[in-house]
């Protein structure tokens, strides 16, 4: 069945209008032991911000959750359809029982088109995670481009940039989905087809704070000729080095070397991703100390 045969619509209340709720009349949802409740199997959304998680169960906490969380009953407890944030916040907050409204869907194309949409209209997916859900719609329904602006609401070319993203290496589009890269300098990154010169920009851009039009300048000149002067390259190992370091800790890493000389600079843009780096680190070194107690 495609997606149009679906009648996905343009809007999450369409989907959601195809499938049976059951709550309290009187309500219009249920109230649920949290502990009865799982996060979906499969979302597009990866990554949740933990001190926007933070801040919603403090509001949780004060208030209660106001937007009932969207369930399907499972033979065990209930699966999220829509609202895991809602769900991963009220754990914080230490809620012992939260509102869902149950809908009563057995189709597995039809909730993974809910889960698509819902994310993609809520606008809190990366553009990364925006890139591949637009590809999955795609893929699973054969869509045209402009099949799928008019799904989404979205202009074409809009929806032709952001697919555009996943033609970036994978250090470039974890760096986007990070937020180590806006995604304007992403866009930018993109004007150029050398796959080296965008990295070396992506590099100035987190290092110097390049704005988005010196990036698109830069891409565009694109890398300086032999023997012109200005910057040289990196060489092979040093960009080989920082991808490993990146892919190892979860962070940027610039390494600057010359003759066995340089430095190494790691850069992070909250206290969690911080942590999580000196954890790592604190973890290597306890293992280093045993290894030599051990020789």
């Amino acid at each position: 069945m495609g997606l149009s045969d679906s009648g996905l619509g343009r809007s999450v209340s369409d989907v959601l209008a195809k499938t049976m709720r059951r709550g309290e009349p009187s309500k219009g949802y249920l109230e649920v032991d949290i502990g009865l409740i799982t996060a979906p199997k499969a979302n597009p959304r990866q990554q949740f911000d933990q001190g926007a998680l933070d801040e919603l169960a403090a509001s949780l906490r004060q208030h209660g959750m106001l937007q009932p969380i969207v369930v399907m009953k499972r033979d065990v407890g209930y699966e999220i359809l829509s609202g895991e944030r809602r769900f991963r916040a009220a754990k914080l907050a230490g809620l012992a029982k939260v509102p869902v409204v149950v809908r009563e869907e057995e189709n597995p194309q039809h909730v993974a088109e809910l889960r698509l949409i819902e994310n993609i209209q809520r606008e809190n997916l990366n553009p990364i995670e925006l890139a591949n859900a637009y590809r999955l719609l795609l893929e699973q329904h054969g869509l045209t481009h402009d099949d799928l602006a008019g799904r989404v609401n979205k202009d074409r070319s809009s929806v032709t940039n952001i697919l555009r993203l996943l033609t970036l290496d994978e250090f470039l589009q974890k760096s986007l989905s990070q937020g180590l890269l806006t995604l304007g300098h992403a866009k930018a990154l993109l004007s150029c087809a050398d796959p080296a010169w965008q990295r070396t920009l992506a590099d100035r851009i987190v290092a110097e704070g390049l704005s988005v039009r010196d990036t698109e300048r830069l891409a565009k000149a694109g890398p300086p000729k032999a023997g012109a002067g200005g910057r040289t390259e990196k060489p092979s190992h040093v960009r080989e080095l920082e991808t490993n370091l990146f892919q190892l800790l979860g962070t940027r890493v610039r390494v600057k070397e010359k003759g066995g000389k340089g430095n190494l600079t790691l850069y992070f843009d909250s206290n969690d991703q911080f942590q999580r780096v000196v954890a790592i680190m604190t973890r290597f070194v306890k293992q280093a100390s045993i290894e030599d107690r051990k020789g």
